[in-house]
């Protein structure tokens, strides 16, 4: 049977209901990293719970929690938030990006890399139970991809295929998609398994065509943040590659601060984004598709290769 692994267990896509496919509970990334901007670090128990909460009360019905170990995971949040509002959390394993990278990782092979995010996948996180449904990898300059991230991204590949667990990727700026989709492939990772991140960033028709023609799952995850474009323009390329027959997209915020969400006298709120994206896109049927119908597809499990 298909399925789709959450934090509380297996689920069957057609009972996910409707889901942000790029968001984060609570985050505490290296000291280096907030000294000059603390509102990347944020999150509680309570409050990750009351977020989801109002979540549930405007139709939602999962979110995917971005958040990999060296950006401060805390799955513990995760169970509680989902147990306290009803709501499908689906908990990343991987790694973020190279400048987050826990030290020693630069020394660690591939297969050893693999080996963790499997266990992950299929023993549980952190010596806790509840099991990672994804992976997520991801790159941090907008010209080259570090060679420790290449071997990081190379590992989910085979973590993926051995696995079925599906790749969500965290590209700087939108940019580096088509190399990283590259390593992805390189290890035999069929491309449906991937969708690649943050590509409202660098949202030129071309690109994202020639990303979806390949076959990878097309990550427009900044709703709701103006500063790095409007809602309009992102609801204008979501009719735009549907038109054209690429329908694998996904749709989130990336609340990933404090300042996003209400529990912490922030906004929007996931409950707020994903109004947000519908309205935007002003046509039920495209929203359906890329709030509920496209993250079933994506999230669910793959036939795994053993």
């Amino acid at each position: 049977m298909t399925f789709i692994r959450t934090v509380l267990g297996d689920v069957d896509p057609a009972t996910l209901g409707p889901t942000l496919i790029h968001e984060h509970l609570l985050t505490s990334p290296p000291p280096y990293a907030t000294q000059d901007d603390d509102d990347l670090e944020f999150g509680t128990h309570d409050g990750a719970a009351a977020e989801l909460r109002a979540y549930a009360d405007g139709g939602g019905g999962a979110i995917c929690e971005l958040t990999t170990v060296d950006y401060g995971r805390d799955v513990a949040a995760s169970v509680h938030a989902s147990q306290q509002s009803g709501v499908h959390v689906v908990q990343a394993t991987g790694l973020q990006k190279g400048i987050y990278y826990p030290a020693g990782t630069n020394r660690r092979e591939i297969d050893d890399l693999a080996d963790q995010f499997v266990a992950d996948l299929e023993k549980g996180i952190d010596g806790t139970a509840a099991r990672a449904g994804l992976i997520k990898v991801g790159t941090c300059s907008l010209e080259r991809i570090w060679d420790v991230e290449a071997r990081v991204i190379r590992a989910a590949a085979r973590a993926a295929i051995r696995t079925g667990a599906p790749v969500l990727t965290h590209t700087q700026a939108g940019h580096l998609g088509h190399q990283q989709l590259d390593l992805l492939l390189g290890e035999g990772l069929p491309p449906d398994q991937v969708c690649l991140g943050h590509l409202d960033r660098n949202i030129g028709w071309d690109y994202l065509r020639e990303l979806s023609a390949r076959g990878a799952w097309i990550g427009l995850d900044q709703w709701t943040k103006d500063k790095y474009g409007s809602d309009a323009a992102r609801a204008a390329m979501v009719h735009r590659l549907v038109d054209a027959g690429h329908t694998r997209i996904t749709v989130s915020g990336d609340l990933g601060r404090g300042r996003y969400q209400p529990a912490y006298g922030g906004s929007p709120g996931f409950a707020g984004c994903s109004a947000a994206i519908r309205a935007a896109l002003a046509d039920d049927r495209v929203s359906d598709l890329v709030l509920r119908e496209n993250p079933a597809r994506l999230l669910a499990f793959r036939e795994a290769a053993r």
